[in-house]
C-alpha cells in the first residue's frame, strides 16, 4: 500500500471520528442518578416526575388531567410554595374554545432590586388529544422545572429577580392556557423573560430558539452567559421555525405581551410525537438531562441579571461549535464578512493563476464533477423518497412523515450521495488537480451564501467554515503537497457547524426533506475537498459508501413492517347522522389493516373533508354503512333576543348534553358574516388590525365557527346576530372518545402492533345534527 493511501485512510478515520464526536457531544452523555447531591439537578429524580405524569393520556377535560394537576400542585407545595390555579374560558382567533386551568406559583427574590423584572419558567402539563401520554410533550418540561426548582431552592441562593412558574393548560388545543395567563393574570406585567420547555419527539438534543418582536442581540448576549455545557443554537433554526405553522406558548407571550423568551425543544424520534408511544420508557434521558442543564445554568444567571429591558434594534447571527460554545455577531457584519471572504477568494484566484499554480483549463473542468454530483445526488434523493413510498405504501400511515426506520433512510441517502461524489471525482483523478477542483465548490458556496444573505439571513454563519476552507485553499495553492494535518484542522469547523444539519432537516420536517440532506452532504464535501481531493482511495471509499447504503437499505427493509415496538397507526370513527338516522364507519387510513378491514367490507372510497380534520388536512379515505346504535345527541335550546339594530335578528343557542362529550364542532357552510358572535361570553379576535381583517365569525374564511374542547361538561352556548333576511344552518358535531368503553359497539381492543393515529379525531363516536334558523 502506498504512503498516500495510509494518509487517506487515517484522514478518513479522523473525519469519521470527528463526525461521531460532533453528534455525540450535542447533548449530555451523563445521566445523573438518584444519589446526586441535593443541590444539583438529577436526571433520574426528574424522570420520577415523568413516570408519574406521563403514564397515561391526560388531555384537557379528561379525568386523568385533573389527577396530574393535583400531583403537580402537591409537588410544588412540598417545596413550600404558595400555589394558585387560574381557570377561565378562552376563545381563540380560529374559534377554538376551552376552559384551561393553569398552575401558578412564585419563588420570591431574597435580594430584590427596585423595578426588577421576573424570570418566568413555562411548560404545559396537558397531553395531546387523545391517546398520547405526553411523557416527552411535555411531562419532560414539567419534570425539568420541578427538579431544577428543587435543586435551586436547596442551594439557598441569593437572587434579585422573582421566579414565576407557570404550568400552562390547553397548549395542545390552541395555546389557550398561555393566552389566559397573558390576558388576565396580573403577574404578566412583572415578567421580563420567559424560559419555555417543549418537545416535538421523544429524544435528541435540545435546540434553543429565540422568540422576540425586536432585535435578538441582547437576548443572544444573555444566553451566552448561561448557555450550559452543551449549547445548541443557531439563527438558521429560528429563521426556519418562523416560516413553519408551529407556535408554542412562548409565541403567545411574544405576540400578546411583547415579552421575549428562550424556547428549548428536542425534536428527534419524531415518530413518537403526539402518539400513544409518547410514554416514559421511550423518553431519551439524555434529552431530559439537556433540558436540565439549560435550566440550571439559566436560573443561576438570569435570577441575578437585569431583565428589565431586553429589547434591541439589532439582530445577531449566532451559532454553536462543538466544544467551544456560542458565537455571535451583528447582522450588520453579514455583508462585510461576505465581502472580505469573496475578496480573499478572488485574490487567491489571481495569485493562483499568476503563479501558474492554478490552471484555467482544469478550473473549468472542475465544474463538471461538481455540478454532476450536485445534480445527480439531488435528483436521486428527490425522487428516491417518493419511490420508497411506492415500495412501502404503509408508510403513509405515519402522518409525521418520519418513519420508525427513518434514521436508516437518512444514512442511505447520505451514503448514496457520498458514493456518487467519490465515484465521479475518482473518474477525474488523473485529469484534475484538487486545488483546481476547489474553485467550483467555493464559488457555489459564495453563490449560496449570497442568496441566503438576502432571503434567509439567519443562515449567514455558513460563511465562517468557508473562511477556514479558503485558508486550506491557500495552502493548496502555495504548496505543491500541503500538510494533511493542517488541512484536517482547517476542515474541522465545517464538520462541526454543517454536519448536524444533514440530520436535523429530515428529522424535524420529515423524510421528504432528505433532498436537503443530500445537498448539505455535497456542500460539505466541497469544504472537505482539500482532504478528499488528495485521496488515492476514492474508488474504495465509493465502494464502501455504496455498501453502507445497501446495508442500511436492507436494515430499513427488515424493519419496514409494523411491530409492537414500531406499531402501525390506524383510525376508526363511528358517525351517526341524527337527522337522517344513518350511521357510518369512517377511517383516515389510506390502507386498511387486519383490525380496521372488518368494518369496511362494503366500503366506499371517500375524500370527505370533515369539519374535524387534522393539521395535516387529513380527510376521510373510506366509509361504510354501520348498524344503527342508539347514541343520544344534545337537546338544543333556542331563544330569541333583542338585536342591537333594527335590521338584525339575534338568537341564543345552548346545547343540553345527553352524554359525556369531549369535543363539539359547530360549522356553517355558506360562510355568511355575522354582525356579532359570542361563545360562552367570549368574542374572538380578528387576524389583523384593520376593519378588513379576516375573522372566524365576521369576515369569515372557513366553515367552522366553534371548536369546543369540553371541560367538566360545561355547557356550550353562543349568541349571534345576522340580518333579518338571512337564513342560517348550523351543523353540530358532538364527539366523545368512548368508542371502546361502550359495550354496544363491540369494538375489539387494538392488537399490540397497532396504535391510534394521532392528529385526528379517532376512536370516537360522533353524532351529527343540523339546526336551521
Amino acid at each position: 500500500m502506498r504512503k498516500s493511501s495510509y494518509k487517506a485512510i487515517i484522514s478518513l478515520l479522523v473525519i469519521a471520528a470527528s463526525i461521531w464526536y460532533v453528534f455525540y457531544d450535542l447533548y449530555p452523555a451523563e445521566i445523573t442518578d438518584l444519589s446526586t447531591q441535593p443541590t444539583e439537578f438529577s436526571t433520574l429524580r426528574a424522570f420520577e416526575h415523568v413516570k408519574k405524569i406521563g403514564d397515561e393520556p391526560h388531555y384537557i377535560g379528561s379525568r386523568a388531567h385533573n389527577n396530574k394537576r393535583n400531583y403537580i400542585v402537591n409537588e410544588l407545595e412540598k417545596l413550600d410554595l404558595q400555589v394558585q390555579t387560574q381557570q377561565g374560558f378562552v376563545l381563540s382567533k380560529s374559534g377554538v374554545l376551552t376552559a384551561p386551568q393553569n398552575i401558578i406559583t412564585k419563588l420570591e427574590a431574597n435580594d430584590s432590586q427596585e423595578n426588577s423584572k421576573a424570570l418566568l419558567l413555562l411548560t404545559h402539563y396537558d397531553s395531546a388529544v387523545h391517546s398520547s401520554s405526553g411523557a416527552a410533550d411535555a411531562a419532560s418540561g414539567v419534570a425539568t422545572i420541578l427538579e431544577a426548582l428543587r435543586a435551586f431552592k436547596t442551594s439557598n441562593p441569593t437572587f434579585q429577580n422573582d421566579i414565576i412558574i407557570v404550568f400552562s393548560d390547553g397548549e395542545e388545543v390552541g395555546l389557550t392556557g398561555a393566552k389566559l395567563f397573558v390576558k388576565e393574570h396580573p403577574w404578566k406585567d412583572e415578567v421580563g423573560l420567559v424560559l419555555n420547555f417543549e418537545s416535538r419527539g421523544s429524544g435528541g438534543p435540545s435546540n434553543m430558539i429565540v422568540e422576540t418582536n425586536h432585535g435578538n442581540s441582547n437576548l443572544i448576549e444573555l444566553f451566552g452567559k448561561a448557555q450550559g455545557e452543551h449549547p445548541l443554537a443557531n439563527s438558521l433554526m429560528y429563521s426556519v421555525y418562523k416560516l413553519l405553522p408551529n407556535d408554542t406558548d412562548s409565541t403567545v407571550f411574544r405576540e400578546l405581551a411583547d415579552i421575549p423568551s428562550f424556547f428549548f425543544a428536542f425534536i428527534d424520534d419524531h415518530y413518537d410525537y403526539h402518539t400513544a408511544l409518547d410514554v416514559p420508557e421511550r423518553l431519551d434521558k439524555r434529552s431530559l438531562a439537556h433540558q436540565g442543564d439549560y435550566l440550571i445554568h439559566a436560573m443561576e444567571e438570569f435570577s441575578n441579571l437585569d431583565l428589565t429591558d431586553l429589547k434591541s434594534e439589532q439582530d445577531d447571527i449566532y451559532f454553536t461549535v462543538t466544544g467551544l460554545g456560542l458565537f455571535h455577531y451583528p447582522f450588520s457584519w453579514v455583508w462585510v464578512i461576505y465581502g472580505i471572504g469573496f475578496l480573499v477568494f478572488l485574490s487567491l484566484l489571481f495569485y493562483g493563476f499568476k503563479s501558474n499554480s492554478l490552471s484555467r483549463r482544469e478550473v473549468f473542468k472542475g465544474f463538471i464533477p461538481w455540478f454532476s454530483s450536485l445534480i445527480i445526488a439531488g435528483l436521486v434523493t428527490y425522487f428516491g423518497w417518493p419511490l420508497i413510498l411506492k415500495l412501502y405504501p404503509d408508510y403513509s400511515a405515519i402522518l409525521q412523515g418520519f418513519t420508525y426506520n427513518g434514521h436508516d433512510y437518512i444514512v442511505v441517502f447520505v451514503a448514496l450521495t457520498l458514493f456518487i461524489l467519490f465515484s465521479i471525482y475518482q473518474l477525474f483523478d488523473e485529469k484534475l488537480n484538487p486545488k483546481n477542483a476547489m474553485v467550483a465548490p467555493l464559488l457555489t458556496w459564495f453563490i449560496v451564501i449570497f442568496l441566503l444573505n438576502i432571503f434567509l439571513k439567519g443562515a449567514a454563519f455558513f460563511i465562517i467554515p468557508l473562511l477556514f476552507t479558503l485558508l486550506a485553499f491557500f495552502l493548496m495553492i502555495r504548496f505543491q503537497v500541503p500538510s494533511y494535518l493542517f488541512l484536517l484542522i482547517l476542515i474541522l469547523p465545517s464538520l462541526s457547524i454543517i454536519a448536524p444539519f444533514i440530520q436535523f432537516f429530515p428529522v424535524g420536517l420529515g423524510l421528504n426533506m432528505s433532498v436537503v440532506s443530500a445537498i448539505f452532504t455535497v456542500l460539505l464535501f466541497g469544504n472537505l475537498l482539500p482532504v478528499f481531493g488528495y485521496f488515492s482511495v476514492k474508488k474504495g471509499v465509493a465502494t464502501m459508501a455504496l455498501l453502507v447504503a445497501i446495508g442500511f437499505f436492507i436494515k430499513a427493509h427488515l424493519h419496514s413492517g409494523f411491530t409492537e415496538n414500531a406499531p402501525r397507526p390506524n383510525s376508526l370513527v363511528y358517525t351517526l347522522d341524527t337527522d337522517s338516522n344513518f350511521a357510518t364507519w369512517n377511517t383516515y387510513d389510506e390502507n386498511l389493516d387486519s383490525w380496521t378491514s372488518p368494518y369496511f367490507e362494503a366500503l366506499e372510497d371517500s375524500t370527505t373533508a370533515a369539519d374535524y380534520q387534522s393539521k395535516y388536512n387529513t380527510a376521510y379515505t373510506k366509509t361504510s354503512k354501520a348498524n344503527l346504535i342508539p347514541v343520544q345527541s344534545s337537546g338544543i335550546q333556542v331563544d330569541t333576543l333583542v338585536a342591537s339594530k333594527a335590521y338584525l335578528k339575534k338568537f341564543r343557542v345552548q346545547l343540553n348534553y345527553n352524554r359525556n362529550l369531549n369535543r363539539i364542532i359547530v360549522s356553517e357552510s355558506s360562510q355568511i358574516n355575522f354582525s356579532s358572535f359570542q361563545v360562552n361570553g367570549k368574542t374572538a379576535d380578528a387576524y389583523g388590525q384593520d376593519s378588513g381583517a379576516y375573522h372566524v365569525h365576521k369576515n369569515r374564511f372557513k366553515n367552522n365557527l366553534i371548536d369546543y374542547y369540553v371541560v367538566n361538561q360545561e355547557p356550550l352556548y353562543f349568541e349571534f346576530e345576522v340580518e333579518k333576511d338571512q337564513d342560517v344552518e348550523f351543523v353540530i358535531n358532538e364527539i366523545s372518545f368512548d368508542l371502546f368503553s361502550r359495550p354496544m359497539f363491540s369494538v375489539k381492543k387494538r392488537p399490540k402492533d397497532k396504535i391510534p393515529k394521532p392528529f385526528i379525531v379517532n376512536d370516537a363516536i360522533i353524532t351529527k345534527q343540523t339546526l336551521e334558523l
